[in-house]
């Protein structure tokens, strides 16, 4: 039959890419944008990474792009009203978000933990494996084009931070947010914490990864060296990230109503901190919110009785969950001294532990019961109990 105006072969709608010394070729690519001189990652192929598992649900508050395609998508019961469209749903669990405009790009890094950014100045490229298929007549099927696939790279950034629960993962390819990284040629952007951020003590708001080739181990290994600013949160996702010996200040830290005194630790802790570093001491200071992890304090053989004005210190040592755990509370207990939060008790806990004078913490174990307890009321010890005569029936 007499052929009609769409051809399938011409790949994914004509959607093809510039490539290097290439043209743009096929259909017309809706909203298409100018390429950056020079801003193209590597096309390594993918590491044999694990399979994107759930994470934080926080790192999914966005659509990872897509415009949710066209021809009606009907269903789901229908969202009302022909001009108005419905949000883009949130990726899959294990999707890095995608910022699509820089109020995207402040919003994810405005936030407690570290923000890891790939930028690319196109989600797709041209396949390179493309081949013309065989008896294609230009004349009668118009000009052949290759199809388009998700870049290589962004398929491995996609697969590196579906196994990397701990961290918080982003891509972007909008024309504003690579102007923001100014980025010259695609990359990998580790943004540090705002809100632990200290350059007058040395931290450096972003890091970039030293290669346009990824892979899980290389990536992971540079962010667990990169990641932590000074002193930064110790919390769930995070703790895992101090090797060796940390020291860790617990308190309410809520910056809006508490800011005062969480500036006034933060001082301190840094104070101290970088001395330490100066002088090449094996131990990191951090903070750590006290609502979040008071199920650990008992660990540490510390007690809050003031959630929202407790400042307790406890120190961490070991690593692969193989830990050591000291009492800051214990210590100035048995020097017959307050143990009461300072930049003065902060460094004499810091430099006890360094010269040697901790005892660890051993937690008691749970008490048994006691054998004089009376059994519950419905116990029988024969197993004829309150209901077993009605277990038999059934």
């Amino acid at each position: 039959g007499e052929r009609g105006g769409a051809h399938p072969a011409r790949g994914r709608g004509g959607r093809s890419l510039r490539t290097a010394g290439g043209r743009r070729g096929g259909g017309a690519r809706g909203g298409g944008r100018g390429e950056p001189d020079g801003c193209r990652a590597s096309t390594a192929a993918p590491g044999n990474a694990a399979p994107a598992d759930a994470r934080d649900a926080g790192r999914g508050s966005r659509a990872g792009g897509g415009s949710g395609g066209g021809g009606g998508g009907g269903g789901g019961g229908g969202y009302g009203g022909d001009d108005e469209e419905a949000p883009p749903p949130p990726p899959p669990s294990g999707e890095p978000r995608e910022l699509l405009s820089l109020a995207d790009f402040d919003d994810f890094t405005d936030n407690e933990d570290a923000s890891v950014i790939a930028a690319f100045t196109d989600k797709e490229i041209v396949d390179p494996k493309a081949v013309k298929p065989e008896g294609w007549d230009d004349d009668e099927d118009g000009e052949w084009s290759a199809p388009t696939i998700e870049h290589p790279v962004l398929e491995t950034f996609k697969s590196i931070s579906g196994s990397s629960y701990d961290y918080r993962f982003a891509f972007t390819s909008a024309p504003e947010v690579l102007e923001k990284l100014k980025c010259k040629k695609a990359g990998l952007f580790l943004y540090r914490s705002p809100k632990f951020l200290s350059k007058k003590d040395g931290d450096r708001p972003r890091e970039r990864f030293p290669s346009d080739t990824l892979t899980e181990s290389a990536v992971k290994n540079w962010l667990s060296a990169k990641a932590q600013p000074l002193v930064g949160l110790f919390s769930s996702s995070t703790k895992e990230r101090y090797k060796g010996a940390v020291l860790v200040v617990f308190l309410n830290l809520d910056f809006e109503k508490n800011g005062q005194s969480v500036e006034y630790v933060l001082k301190r802790a840094r104070k101290a901190a970088a001395a330490l570093k100066k002088e090449g001491k094996p131990l990191a200071i951090a903070v750590a919110r006290l609502s979040d992890m008071n199920y650990e304090l008992a660990d540490y053989g510390l007690t809050s009785t003031k959630p929202t004005a407790d400042i307790l210190m406890g120190l961490r040592v070991g690593s692969d969950y193989n830990f050591k755990y000291y009492s800051s509370a214990t210590y100035f207990d048995e020097k017959g001294t307050s143990a009461a939060f300072s930049g003065k008790t902060l460094s004499a806990f810091a430099d006890a532990y360094l010269a040697g004078e901790l005892t660890p913490y051993v937690k008691p174990d749970e008490p048994p019961p006691a054998d004089d307890e009376e059994p519950p009321a419905d116990y029988d010890a024969e197993g004829e109990g309150e209901g077993a005569e009605d277990k038999e029936e059934m």
